[in-house]
């Protein structure tokens, strides 16, 4: 993905995670492949569909066992350099507290 694209391809990452958080769905790297490819089907944007296009060849990157390290993710470097801790590969789920639960 071309850096200038990199803050549009966040946000677009953020708006299919937003999507599975709403319809109370899962947030893996399979969850938002599936939503932003199902986001394209009926987007009329091309710069848009691009970017699409290009945000779910990154993700699949991160589909192989073992694929996630800080190496392979410019975005994880300046947190887990030089860290034993390493991220977290299962799925965060949102769950409301018992105060909210009407």
């Amino acid at each position: 993905m071309i850096i200038s694209d990199e803050a549009k391809g966040n946000a677009l990452i953020g708006e299919a995670a937003m999507n599975l958080i709403f319809n109370r769905e899962d947030v893996n790297v399979n969850t938002l492949l599936k939503n932003l490819k199902s986001m394209a089907e009926v987007e009329e944007d091309e710069n848009r569909l691009l970017l699409m296009h290009e945000v779910c060849r990154w993700l699949q990157g991160y589909c192989s066992l073992g694929s996630v390290s800080p190496e392979r993710s410019g975005w994880l470097d300046s947190n887990y350099h030089g860290s034993s801790v390493a991220p977290s590969r299962q799925t965060i789920r949102l769950v409301p507290s018992p105060k909210n639960r009407g």
